[in-house]
């Protein structure tokens, strides 16, 4: 079975959740330095976009409930000139401080996929951009989760800012239907609904038994899901959101087997050891990070979404920097492939799940979240690699950085975006006032910490 024009449920989950009032939507952003050369302007921007056009041509979509969600939601086309998707902040001159308090905003704001899936905001001369010669131009990426995701970063770069001559494919993305006759799309549903109801029963039963196996035999390999120690970091965010871009540079030789995800969670549990004992006197010795997972394994037809995570303790009663990088590698290579088996399997049980339990599945997992009385994270990770094979511009200006912001959830309150692009790295941290009241203090211990772990590896390399 190959892709089809309706909307996966581990996509379409997103859309729902959003609807419960859970904004998820991830945020990407890019600088690009203009050098000796005069900046684009807003036209020269805008026709950069609209000469693209063709090649990122298969996010342009909408998504089309079916009434009743008698049957999955179908994926509209989005014929809109490009012009409608893209807004030119009239703040030029923005500096680097006051650029973060606009992404802040934008972070806050949701994105109905029903109306616009996705939106470039652009800030124009912006200062004291880390690297730049002269202000900058920063091109923001806000889109809703369903169709806006982590593993299809290295596309979007593609389809955006590269060379490329053929339309890019977006993996997990099928076709765009022109419209959607709603009376066929109801009755279609309801004939699929025994069938699909009996599949799914069964498939659930197979995943209790697997569990239960799993449970009597004492399988060690299972990924847990821990009832930890409470901080500040694990109370419910609120509206607004604090979002910091870090730009940390190259991290220089890493030790043989050691990676580039381990440094990051390694420098967070120094930063985030030294913010809790500041803020709260102290930091609970369980802190544990979950770091999201990119399936690339798992077929295109189960969505765009092919995600997972695994969680990983951060070991901050280790007092040797070396000593818990290792730990934090052990444990990553350990929980991979474990994390991966259960996510593939996670993602094909859902894919089963009827149209109309859909939304039903969704508020049982809210209800059984909270009435969880211990948090099962402290604070999450998002690694991606970008290629660096290709000169990316915007108007003829080549990319100084970027990166990606995952969203925050009811759990996940303090959450970090690592984005390598060839040696560099950049980080982002997104929280809210509520958790955080204290952000750029954080980011600060972030810095150091980096340098102090990068350092530390390099003399045992």
């Amino acid at each position: 079975m190959g892709l089809t024009s309706q909307v996966q449920p581990a996509d379409a989950a997103y859309v729902l959740e959003a609807d419960r009032g859970h904004h998820l939507d991830p945020l990407f952003f890019w600088a690009f330095d203009s050098g000796a050369g005069a900046p684009p302007g807003a036209e020269e921007i805008t026709e950069h976009f609209r000469r693209r056009a063709p090649f990122y041509a298969q996010l342009n979509r909408l998504f089309h409930d079916v009434p009743g969600h008698l049957d999955h939601a179908y994926w509209v086309a989005d014929d809109r000139p490009v012009e409608q998707r893209i807004v030119h902040d009239e703040r030029s001159g923005l500096d680097w401080g006051e650029l973060h308090d606009a992404l802040g905003q934008l972070a806050a704001t949701s994105f109905d996929a029903r109306a616009t899936a996705w939106r470039l905001d652009v800030f124009h001369g912006v200062r004291d951009v880390p690297g730049a010669s002269t202000p900058a131009t920063v091109v923001v990426l806000r889109g809703n989760h369903s169709l806006i995701t982590g593993p299809i970063a290295n596309h979007l770069w593609e389809g955006f800012f590269g060379d490329d001559t053929e339309p890019v494919h977006f993996p997990g993305l099928g076709p765009a239907v022109p419209h959607v006759n709603r009376v066929l799309a109801v009755a279609r549903g309801i004939a699929r609904a025994p069938r699909a109801t009996v599949r799914y029963v069964r498939a659930m039963r197979a995943a209790l038994r697997d569990a239960e196996r799993a449970r009597t035999s004492g399988a060690s390999g299972s990924v847990s899901r821990p009832n930890l120690s409470p901080t500040r970091l694990n109370r419910d965010p609120g509206p607004q959101r604090t979002l910091l871009v870090l730009r940390l540079g190259r991290p220089g030789p890493l030790p043989k087997g050691f990676t580039v995800t381990a440094l990051a969670l390694t420098t967070i549990s120094v930063a985030l050891q030294r913010y809790l004992i500041e803020t709260e006197g102290q930091c609970p010795p369980d802190l544990t990070a979950f770091v999201t997972l990119a399936v690339g394994t798992a077929p295109e037809t189960l969505g765009i979404n092919r995600i997972g995570w695994t969680d990983v303790a951060l070991h901050p009663g280790d007092e040797s920097i070396h000593g818990r990088a290792a730990s934090v590698q052990a444990a990553l290579g350990q929980r991979r492939e474990t994390a991966t088996a259960e996510t593939l399997r996670r993602l094909t049980d859902a894919s089963a799940i009827p149209s109309f339990l859909l939304p039903v599945e969704l508020a049982a997992n809210q209800r059984r979240l909270q009435a969880r009385t211990a948090p099962r994270m402290h604070t999450v990770l998002t690694s991606i690699r970008v290629a660096d094979t290709t000169p990316w511009a915007l108007a003829g200006r080549p990319l100084l950085f970027g990166t990606v912001s995952p969203p925050l959830t009811s759990e996940a309150t303090l959450t970090h975006g690592l984005l390598g692009h060839g040696d560099d790295l950049t980080l982002t941290v997104l929280t809210s006032p509520e958790v955080m009241p204290d952000a750029r203090r954080y980011a600060a211990l972030l810095g150091t910490a980096f340098e102090e772990v990068r350092e530390a590896l390099r003399r045992e390399n």
